[in-house]
């Protein structure tokens, strides 16, 4: 009977993971914000794909939460020429230090004495609230940033709604937080990367991102192991 009830089990549900993933991918597109002030916009963007990255980690079954507090902090100070979107940054770091400080040890899940809350629950949900808010104050900054600039205006246009959908999709998915794990949920968080991917073909590779070396750029210097 056990080996027919595996074969039964259902399979990982990964949604969260990979539209996080994805929206990471999607908002990292540094050549798209040339200008005066690029630097500053940079580092709202550089948070945002840090935070969407660290959501699939937490997102996982006992994935421990890689986060480099020291490398991070200097992100609020080159965004603050626009106070609110600089207090955003600094609480994305925030949440990532406290999701950090929750990693749970090996095997937590074995011995969790059958709690039908998953242990991961005490760390990922709280993180999903807590960040929701600054997610939106970033992706309207940055997308605000997209009426002005040196690329193709069809690719800034474009890039204003992949961030809008991340800012939506987040905002569907810290609604639907109780029930995160739910099918039902698994499928509308499917349907936003489905949206998320389409979006991200329409726009030409970021040449800077394909300039990097192995393992370089801002979320592989902040929340990569």
């Amino acid at each position: 009977m056990l080996p027919l009830l595996a074969a039964c089990a259902l399979p990982p549900n990964t949604a969260l993971q990979d539209w996080a993933r994805t929206a990471s991918v999607a908002v990292d597109q540094p050549a798209l914000l040339a200008g005066p002030a690029q630097d500053g916009l940079l580092a709202q963007q550089q948070a945002l794909a840090a935070w969407l990255y660290a959501l699939g980690v937490l997102a996982g079954e006992e994935q421990p939460l890689t986060f480099r507090a020291a490398r991070f902090a200097p992100l609020a100070a080159r965004a603050a020429a626009d106070p609110t979107a600089a207090e955003a940054v600094a609480a994305l770091g925030a949440v990532l230090e406290r999701a950090q400080a929750g990693n749970i040890p090996p095997a937590a899940r074995a011995y969790s004495a059958g709690q039908a809350q998953v242990v991961e629950d005490l760390r990922l949900r709280p993180a999903i609230r807590a960040a929701n808010g600054p997610v939106q104050v970033l992706a309207a900054s940055l997308g605000a940033a997209m009426a002005a600039g040196e690329a193709p205006a069809q690719d800034r246009t474009t890039y204003r709604r992949v961030l809008d959908r991340v800012a939506e999709g987040h905002a569907m998915i810290d609604a639907r937080t109780r029930h995160i794990t739910q099918v039902a949920v698994a499928r509308e968080i499917r349907d936003a990367e489905d949206t998320l991917l389409r979006l991200q073909r329409l726009l030409p590779p970021d040449p800077v991102v394909a300039a990097r070396p192995p393992g370089g750029g801002a979320v592989a210097a902040l929340v990569q192991p």
